[in-house]
């Protein structure tokens, strides 16, 4: 016997097609009410002018949101309950929503079916990905309103049955879901376990970075007089030679001389150059 359940994707492909044509009318609103309120934005000059326009932009975004999931509910409920039993979006992809007895849904019952999705974008989705596992391929919203999803060639008394679980297909879920999260987590913690093996510990300042500050100074590019502050450290060039003096922890001054590209230190008073194995200049 044919499977009558809709594939997984097809139904992420429906309801993308239906999210779009959902998406048309309120981006043609969005278009007239900017048109509508450009001319006053432009002509606000003063942050209090242009504060004043903000509440009219917050209330359009409550109100398309609330006219948007109207919408939404009107338009699958009516479909689904028509006798395609598909929105646009299932009707492009071939499938249709029957009741537990492989009925056509009436508008109350497909209006129920859709209002539960709202528990599924609570959830991350989570209801939704359901759909991918469970033994008759419900989502969550199916579940609560006794429904399937099922291939157009789906006729009414036809047996519905149960398929094995997938469980991998679950576990693959749950690893979609947290994956925000994995990468967040990875974020804040990887600063403090990954250590390059050349990184010096008496930072700041780092060693190679004052190293590769100083070659990249021109002592051509200093006027006399002139110091470059940079996070605490100082450059200045004297007779040729390119110096770097810091004053708060760890102190320290050191040199390159004119032409080399190795420092010297010249004074060192809290070890930094000892630490970091720097010679005194000669």
């Amino acid at each position: 016997m044919q499977n009558p359940y809709a594939n997984f994707w097809r139904r992420v492909a429906a309801f993308i097609i239906d999210n779009i044509v959902l998406a048309v009318p309120m981006w043609l609103l969005t278009g007239l009410f900017v048109m509508y309120r450009m001319p006053q934005m432009m002509q606000a000059q003063t942050e209090a002018e242009i504060a004043a326009q903000m509440p009219a932009f917050f209330v359009f975004v409550i109100l398309s949101n609330i006219l948007f999931f109207v919408l939404f509910i009107l338009y699958t409920g009516l479909m689904e309950s028509s006798s395609k039993q598909a929105t646009l979006g299932k009707m492009a992809l071939g499938i249709k929503v029957v009741d537990r007895n492989g009925q056509r849904l009436s508008f109350w019952h497909a209006v129920g079916r859709n209002l539960g999705k709202v528990v599924s974008y609570f959830i991350m989705y989570f209801g939704f990905l359901m759909a991918a596992f469970t033994r008759r391929r419900q989502g969550l919203h199916d579940i609560m309103a006794s429904t399937f999803v099922v291939n157009q060639a789906y006729q009414p008394g036809e047996t519905l049955p149960e398929e094995p679980f997938h469980t991998g297909c679950l576990i693959g879920s749950i690893f979609v879901l947290l994956l925000p999260f994995i990468g967040l987590a990875a974020a804040i913690l990887l600063p403090f376990f990954f250590t390059p093996n050349d990184t010096i510990l008496d930072t700041p300042p780092n060693l190679r970075l004052l190293k590769s500050q100083m070659n990249a100074i021109s002592p051509a590019d200093f006027e006399p007089g002139q110091k470059l502050d940079v996070y605490g450290t100082t450059f200045y060039v004297q007779d040729g030679d390119i110096f770097a003096t810091r004053t708060q922890p760890p102190a320290f001054t050191v040199k390159q001389p004119n032409g080399q590209t190795e420092i010297c230190c010249v004074e060192d008073e809290e070890n930094f150059c000892q630490n970091n194995a720097i010679a005194n200049c000669q």
